[in-house]
């Protein structure tokens, strides 16, 4: 048993987030008898976590609900509502509710039970390979316990931060999505580089360790992104010159325009589920 997680682990939903913290979780020690998963169709993709990690799979949200402590809602947000009411009836005092669904309060989640804790999780799919930054939110029922429980789950898949559930759409924005926008930037800088001559397989290892390496940087060392920026840029040197490009084209007003667009997105989510 690993320190710190006393709990069987049942996940609602099996889809890509899922995984990556079920593939995490196993990485990180957390025996596969101890992780449960079910889904409402797909039933390929319980077979696939199954052979994949190790894990017990079931169509039943009774057979998980019976098994396990701490119940992972990683369905989609359109399914909360089929979802919970099916597993209400099932849903006990001992149960610790972790909700990934962006968009989707803690109260809302509430509105389903009968005084049951929840806390709002939004990591993102670095967990598998235990690197993600996973931001909490608690609801009103989750005591002290709950929330060492659940902060104890996450930090195996990387590190956690406490923060107020008005600011989990900017978390959303930035932490969930955020990885989405790097690898974007990263399938550009594969493409300029094939473009400029190298093979696709030189091009493709240079942009995933240059990322890599950058933010490595800045974690290890506590620099500023800025400060770091500045270092690297020589006045009249290449990087200069790209970097003209980036600022001519908008690129930081981009940036700026799709977290904000995912904020708003995140609010329109969070305003169809106000109600069950």
């Amino acid at each position: 048993m690993v320190a710190g997680v006393n709990s069987v682990i049942g996940f609602i939903g099996a889809g890509n987030m899922a995984e990556a913290l079920i593939g995490g979780l196993r990485e990180a020690g957390v025996g596969g008898s101890r992780i449960l998963a079910t889904n409402r169709r797909r039933r390929e993709r319980l077979d696939h976590l199954r052979a994949t990690w190790g894990i017990t799979t079931t169509p039943s949200k009774a057979e998980v609900a019976a098994a396990a402590d701490t119940l992972v809602l990683a369905m989609k947000p359109a399914d909360l509502d089929d979802a919970m009411r099916e597993l209400r009836p099932y849903i006990a005092g001992r149960h610790l509710l972790i909700s990934l669904l962006a968009g989707v309060r803690c109260e809302t989640v509430e509105q389903y039970l009968n005084g049951s804790p929840v806390v709002r999780a939004m990591p993102n799919l670095s967990a598998a390979v235990l690197a993600s930054t996973t931001a909490l939110a608690h609801g009103r029922h989750a005591a002290s316990s709950h929330r060492a429980t659940t902060r104890a789950l996450f930090d195996l898949v990387g590190h956690t931060v406490d923060v107020d559930e008005d600011a989990m759409d900017a978390v959303t924005a930035i932490a969930g999505s955020g990885p989405a926008y790097v690898y974007l930037f990263m399938e550009a800088l594969i493409e300029a580089g094939v473009h400029a001559g190298l093979s696709p397989e030189a091009a493709r290892a240079l942009a995933v360790q240059t990322v890599f390496g950058a933010a490595k940087l800045v974690k290890e060392t506590g620099n500023e992104p800025a400060d770091l920026r500045r270092r690297v840029t020589s006045p009249g040197g290449t990087t200069m010159a790209a970097l003209t490009v980036l600022e001519a084209r908008g690129f930081k007003t981009a940036v700026g325009e799709a977290v904000r667009q995912a904020i708003r997105r995140a609010g329109e989510l969070a305003a169809t589920r106000r109600s069950p």
